[in-house]
This record gives structure tokens, sequence and C-alpha cells, in this order.
């Protein structure tokens, strides 16, 4: 066999591990870290056993309810993760956070740009009301109402 043909399939038994392994990741936790996958899973619900995916996982985690926008007090989870209304939400660079009591002048609830750090800092307070605008476990958007 040649060294060129031992390299190439070196390389591919690689990327086969680990394309196996982030598979293996992706369908044993939910966003939140919890495993998936439980009685309450969608196979059991059906009586069904069947195989799973990433997409199964998502749809069984309890993070994962409807998309769409909820209103309600704030509250701390952990870093990057919060909750309005019982909704549990991610945090994500791309979050959109606007609110004076975030982080501007708290008399106005003007379109002030805020960072994630500053609504967890907000949100450890229980006190501010917010409208999250969620898709697929991530805000999209968080305002201050």
């Amino acid at each position: 066999m040649s060294l060129t043909r031992s390299r190439t399939r070196s390389r591919t038994l690689a990327a086969v591990g680990f394309l196996a392994a982030t598979g293996l990741f992706l369908t044993a936790c939910g966003p939140d870290g919890s495993a998936t996958g439980s009685a309450t899973g969608s196979g059991a619900e059906s009586g069904a056993s069947t195989p799973s995916s990433a997409a199964d996982a998502t749809d069984a985690s309890a993070d994962n309810r409807a998309d769409g926008t909820v209103t309600g007090t704030l509250t701390y989870l952990a870093p990057g993760k919060l909750e309005v209304d019982g909704r549990p939400f991610w945090i994500a660079e791309d979050t959109e956070i606007q609110g004076g009591e975030i982080c501007g002048d708290p008399e106005t609830q003007a379109a002030e740009t805020c960072t994630a750090d500053e609504l967890d800092a907000v949100a450890k307070d229980g006190n501010l009301t917010v409208a999250v605008t969620i898709k697929q476990g991530i805000a999209e958007r968080v305002v201050q109402v």
C-alpha cells in the first residue's frame, strides 16, 4: 500500500470519527445540556422506536417550544440563558437587545443597543418586563416593554 493511500485512509477515518462523535453529541444533548430522548420524547409518545437525529433531539427538548414572541418578566437561569413567562431561551451573539433599563437611561425605554452581559445582569434582578422573539430556542430580539 502506498504512503498516499495510507494518509488518505487515515484522514478519511479521522473525519468519519469526528462526524460520528458530533452526531452523538447533537442527539444526546438539548440546548441546555440536558439529556433528550427520555420517555417523553417523540418516539415514546407514538409507541414506535425511531432512529434519533438532530431534529428529533431538538423536538424532544423542553426548551424548543413553538417559535414566536413571548412577553413577561425576565429571569436569569445561567450565563446567556434566560427565561420569560416560563419559556427558557438562549442569547446569541447576533441577538438584538434594546431597552433603557437594560443599558441606557432608566427614565426612557429608548432603543439603546445593549450587550448580553448587560441583559444577564438585569435578569438577575428579576424585575424587568420584556418581549422576546424566539426562534428554535434562541432569542432573535429582546426588547424592554
